[in-house]
């Protein structure tokens, strides 16, 4: 015998998720243009030798961590949008009431240009609240291998992997595909990797990190 419609809706109501992780995608409409003018932007600096850095990168080339500093419209609106992503974010995953707390934010990010077979090796971000990626470019990536280019998120959870079920909240790997326009936040203490780009162009990335700090007594 089935139960009553109202006793499973009373059932999904008790249904809380104790450990999830909050990880956030939007795709930004018509960017384009932006993404023309970052990839400009980002592939003059590399041609002209600014000193980049190997971190968790294997191969290609890393800006430096001043990225979002540099004088550029591009970048301003760049930083513009992990701004609101950032409020958006924090409102959600916040459990006091709207506007009973308020933050400063602080970001710094960098560029990441990956080339056939270059990927980034598994690694988290020390000393931030939330971390993330926007794309400006995807290159032409070969079509044979699901995993090519994209970013992986790794689940924290000791022993998740032992039983997968794909489609379902016991899903064990969070896939994101490279797409220009969109960006992805989530937790700064979240293992990532990139898996390797095999395929022709380049696909290029702005990474970056959100540091917060609380205004004691202020309310929004």
């Amino acid at each position: 015998m089935s139960e009553a419609p109202d006793a499973n809706a009373a059932f999904e109501r008790q249904l809380i998720s104790a450990f999830a992780t909050p990880v956030m995608s939007y795709s930004w409409a018509d960017s384009a243009p932006l993404n023309d003018a970052l990839k400009s932007i980002i592939l003059a600096a590399e041609r002209q030798g600014a000193a980049g850095v190997t971190r968790s990168n294997v191969g290609g080339w890393h800006s430096g961590d001043d990225f979002l500093t540099w004088n550029h419209a591009a970048i301003r609106t760049v930083c513009a949008r992990i701004g609101e992503m950032t409020k958006a974010m924090t409102r959600a995953t916040t459990s006091v009431k709207e506007g009973a707390r308020t933050y400063d934010y602080a970001f710094d990010g960098w560029a990441n240009v990956s080339r056939h077979g270059n990927y980034h090796s598994a690694h988290n971000h020390p000393r931030c609240v939330w971390s993330g990626t926007y794309y400006v470019a995807s290159g032409a990536p070969d079509p044979d291998g699901p995993l090519n280019g994209r970013l992986e998120l790794l689940d924290p959870r000791a022993g998740a992997n032992m039983m997968r079920l794909e489609g379902t909240m016991l899903e064990a790997r969070y896939l994101v595909a490279p797409t220009p326009g969109a960006m992805v936040m989530f937790p700064a203490w979240l293992t990532h990797m990139v898996h390797p780009f095999y395929g022709a162009g380049e696909r290029i990335s702005i990474a970056f990190n959100v540091k917060m700090t609380e205004r004691k007594g202020e309310a929004a």
